[in-house]
C-alpha cells in the first residue's frame, strides 16, 4: 500500500508533457499515490501575458522547436493531464479568487500529505494553501535572474549569456521569508532558449524526485551534500524588445559559428606534461604532445612503470567521429607514440588506470555502449581484455574507482534523462572490490549537484591516502572552460564532503577560446589537456 498521498496543483487540464512526466512517475511509485490534481481557475486579467510579447514569443518558440530533438519538443507539447490517470485520482476544481482568499476549497478534505505546484502559475495566497497537505506545499522557481513561473523559464540566461541556469525546490511558509530551500541545483546553460527550458523542466522533475525517495526512505545519519546558494538579480517577464534582441544575439552566434565552420577553425585538444613533486606547477613549462591533423588527444592518464612515464589518452579522428584510446611514453627529452590500447566500435575516452591484486585496470569512459566497463591488462601497455561489465544500461562518462577507508568506490556522471549531457551531476556507488558486479548506491546521490565541480576531470591520489577529486568547469558555449582539484574530506555510504578548490583557468594560453578540462598527477609526473581556437 502506498504510504503517502499528494495532489498537483496546475493551472488548468491540458498541460505539457513535463508535467505529464510527474504525473507518471507518482503513478508508477511504490510510496507516493497521485490522489488529486487541484485545477486552478485562471486569472487571465491577472496573469495573461501582454498581446505584443505573447505574439513575438509564439513565433520564437514555433522557429526554436524545430531545432529540439523528438523527446524534447514532447516535453513542451500539451494534451489533457486526466488522460490515463488512475480511476482513483480526485480532479478539483478550485476558483481563481481574491489573492487575499482564505475560504475553504475543499482541498483540506482530501487528506493530503503533500501538495506539489507546476506549471505557468505563480504562487497563491499562502493563507489559501495553509493546511491543504501534511508536508505543505512544494513549488519549483527556475533561478534568481528568471521569472517565477515556468512561461518564460530559461530564457534569461541565455540572453544574458550566463554560464549556468539554477532551479529551486521550495516548501512554501507562512511568508515569503519562511519558505524553506529543500534542494538547489544547476546545469550548464544551453546555447537557445528552449532547450535551456526543457533542461530546467526535466532537472526540476528529478529534484522533485529526488526529494520525494528521501521523504519516504531518510536513513539515520544520511547527510545531504551541501549547497552553493546562486543568486542574481531578478528580472520580469520578458517584453517584445527582449524577443527582438534576444534573436539578435542569437543570429550574431550562430553567425561566428558558421564563419568559423567555413574557415575550417576548430578548437583541438593536446595534451601537456611537466615533471613535479607538487600536484601544480607552472603549465606553461609543461612538453606538450601534438596530434597529427585530423586528430585531437584528450583526457590523459599518466601511468609508471619503471622510471618511464606512460600517457593513456583519448585518441580522436574527426573522420570516424570516433575515440580510441593510445598510448605514449617520455623518454630523452621527447614524447614516443606506441600504439592503440583499445579500439571498439563505440566511442571511447577516459581511460582511467589502476591497480588491483597486482594487476593493472583500465575503466574507460564506453557511454556508447551504455555501460561502464572494466578491461585487465595481458600485456602492458598495448593488449588488454574485457574483464567484467560494472554497469550495464546506463549513460555514464568519465568513472573514476579507487579505494578508500573499507570499500572501492566508484565516482561517474550520470544523465537521468536523454543522454546529452554529463556535466549536471555526480553519482557515488560503493563495493567490497573494484571487480564486484553489484555496486551500492551511496545514500545521498546524486553526491555533487553542480556543474561547476561535478563532472569528473581527473584524480590525484597521495602516498597518504589523500584523495583530490579533480572537476570540470563548464562555460556558455565554452566546453573546458576550467578544472578544479577538490579535496574529498568525508565519504562512507551515508555521507561526502569535499573541499571546494580553485578553478583553474586556461588563460595561460593567451589565445581565444582558450579551454582544459583534466588533471592527473601520479609518480612525480602531471599530465593535463589544453586546446585553443586555431
Amino acid at each position: 500500500m502506498k504510504t503517502y498521498r499528494v495532489g498537483l496543483l496546475i493551472d488548468g487540464t491540458d498541460q505539457p508533457g513535463w508535467i505529464h512526466d510527474m504525473a507518471e512517475w507518482l503513478a508508477r511509485s511504490q510510496d507516493f499515490e497521485l490522489s488529486a490534481l487541484l485545477v486552478l481557475e485562471k486569472d487571465t486579467a491577472d496573469r495573461a501575458p501582454r498581446l505584443g510579447a505573447k505574439a513575438l514569443f509564439g513565433t520564437l518558440s514555433r522557429l526554436e522547436s524545430r531545432l529540439l530533438p523528438a523527446r524534447q519538443r514532447q516535453m513542451l507539447a500539451c494534451r489533457d493531464l486526466r488522460d490515463g490517470l488512475p480511476a482513483s485520482t480526485a480532479v478539483l476544481t478550485l476558483p481563481a479568487g481574491p489573492r487575499d482568499s482564505g475560504r475553504d476549497d475543499g482541498v483540506a478534505a482530501l487528506g493530503l500529505d503533500l501538495v506539489i505546484m507546476l506549471g505557468a502559475l505563480p504562487p497563491p495566497p499562502r493563507a489559501r494553501v495553509a493546511g491543504w497537505a501534511r508536508h505543505g506545499t512544494w513549488r519549483l522557481s527556475y533561478s534568481d535572474i528568471a521569472v517565477s513561473t515556468s512561461r518564460y523559464a530559461g530564457f534569461w540566461e541565455v540572453y544574458q549569456r550566463e554560464d549556468h541556469t539554477t532551479v529551486k525546490l521550495w516548501r512554501m511558509g507562512a511568508s515569503a521569508d519562511e519558505d524553506a530551500l529543500l534542494d538547489q541545483r544547476s546545469f550548464n546553460t544551453e546555447v537557445f532558449w528552449l532547450k535551456n527550458q526543457t533542461r530546467a523542466f526535466s532537472l526540476g522533475n528529478f529534484m522533485v524526485y529526488d526529494a520525494l525517495l528521501a521523504l519516504a526512505r531518510a536513513r539515520p545519519g544520511a547527510a545531504p551534500p551541501g549547497m552553493q546558494i546562486m543568486s542574481g538579480q531578478r528580472r520580469d517577464d520578458p517584453a517584445e524588445w527582449d524577443s527582438a534582441a534576444y534573436i539578435a544575439r542569437q543570429a550574431w552566434l550562430m553567425t561566428d559559428l558558421i564563419v568559423r565552420r567555413v574557415m575550417g577553425r576548430n578548437v583541438r585538444w593536446r595534451i601537456g606534461m611537466f615533471a613535479s613533486t607538487r600536484q601544480q606547477a607552472v603549465v606553461s613549462e609543461a612538453m606538450v604532445l601534438q596530434p597529427p591533423k585530423g586528430r585531437f588527444f584528450a583526457d590523459p592518464f599518466v601511468y609508471m612503470r619503471g622510471e618511464n612515464p606512460y600517457i593513456f589518452f583519448e585518441d580522436y579522428d574527426f573522420h570516424s567521429r570516433k575515440g580510441t584510446i593510445s598510448v605514449a611514453t617520455y623518454e630523452n627529452g621527447a614524447f614516443q607514440l606506441l600504439g592503440t590500447a583499445l579500439n571498439l566500435p563505440y566511442h571511447l575516452s577516459f581511460p582511467y588506470i589502476f591497480e588491483y591484486e597486482g594487476t593493472t585496470y583500465m575503466v574507460p569512459e564506453t557511454c556508447g555502449n551504455r555501460s561502464i566497463e572494466l578491461w585487465k591488462c595481458i600485456e602492458f601497455p598495448l593488449k588488454w581484455e574485457l574483464d567484467l561489465t560494472l554497469m550495464t544500461d546506463v549513460s555514464a562518462v568519465d568513472t573514476i574507482i579507487f579505494k578508500r577507508g573499507e570499500y572501492w568506490w566508484l565516482l561517474t556522471n550520470i544523465d537521468r534523462a536523454d543522454g546529452q549531457n554529463h556535466c549536471d551531476e555526480l553519482f557515488a556507488f560503493f563495493a567490497d572490490s573494484p571487480r564486484s558486479s553489484h555496486w551500492t548506491p551511496h545514500a545521498c546521490n546524486p553526491i555533487v549537484r553542480n556543474p561547476m565541480r561535478a563532472r569528473n576531470a581527473g584524480i590525484v591520489v597521495s602516498p597518504g591516502g589523500e584523495v583530490i577529486r579533480c572537476a570540470q568547469y563548464q562555460g556558455f558555449c565554452h566546453y573546458g572552460k576550467g578544472v578544479s582539484l577538490n579535496r574529498i574530506e568525508e565519504l562512507s555510504p551515508s555521507t561526502y564532503v569535499e573541499t571546494d578548490g580553485e578553478i583553474h583557468y586556461a588563460g595561460f594560453l593567451k589565445k581565444r577560446h582558450a579551454s582544459m578540462h583534466h588533471w592527473h598527477h601520479q609518480g612525480g609526473h602531471t599530465v593535463f589537456d589544453f586546446a585553443y581556437m586555431e
